[in-house]
């Protein structure tokens, strides 16, 4: 394998499959067919986060089927804005947010959001799902794992929160 057979390869609900795209769930092509990888990719104040692993068998278009990975990285400072809570929390989480000590409420949003994004990228929808109607904190019945990440594990500094989804594992 020549390192230039393998090609970026972003799919979107709504736009389709393919090397020409540059939004979406990233993916790789491996001499023009899917390389088998599940990648996942996210940012924050000049740190990176990428889940990869192994994916299943190639669906129509081009699509791995078989499992989607979702990770997310997010820091506190990024969801202090007003009106955050009632553009990316359920009823539930306002609620859990309220009984929180003032020091916890940051850390906790970031959390939250970091469990949103990453299960929004893994699921495919990104934010074209409302974020208000996602539950973080939800248990998963149809084979889909939540994790939060240990950023100290990770190396980050303080006020990260750190989300893994994997779908499609049932």
């Amino acid at each position: 394998m020549h390192p230039g057979e393998l090609a970026a390869a972003y799919s979107c609900p709504e736009c389709g499959t393919g090397p020409e795209l540059d939004h979406g769930r990233p993916g790789y092509l491996l001499g023009g067919a899917p390389a088998g990888l599940l990648v996942s990719l996210s940012r924050s104040h000049g740190w990176a986060l990428l889940a990869a692993g192994p994916a299943g068998a190639a669906g129509a278009g081009g699509v791995i089927a078989g499992g989607a990975v979702g990770v997310d990285l997010e820091h506190s400072s990024g969801v202090g804005f007003p009106g955050f809570d009632d553009f990316a929390l359920t009823p539930a989480e306002r609620q859990l947010l309220a009984a929180l000590a003032p020091e916890e409420a940051m850390p906790w949003r970031a959390a939250a959001w970091a469990r949103k994004e990453a299960l929004l990228k893994a699921r495919g929808t990104g934010l074209r799902v409302e974020p208000a109607s996602v539950e973080a904190f939800a248990e998963h019945t149809d084979g889909t794992v939540l994790l939060d990440l240990d950023t100290v594990a990770l190396g980050l500094p303080a006020g990260f929160a750190a989300a893994l989804a994997v779908v499609g594992t049932a």
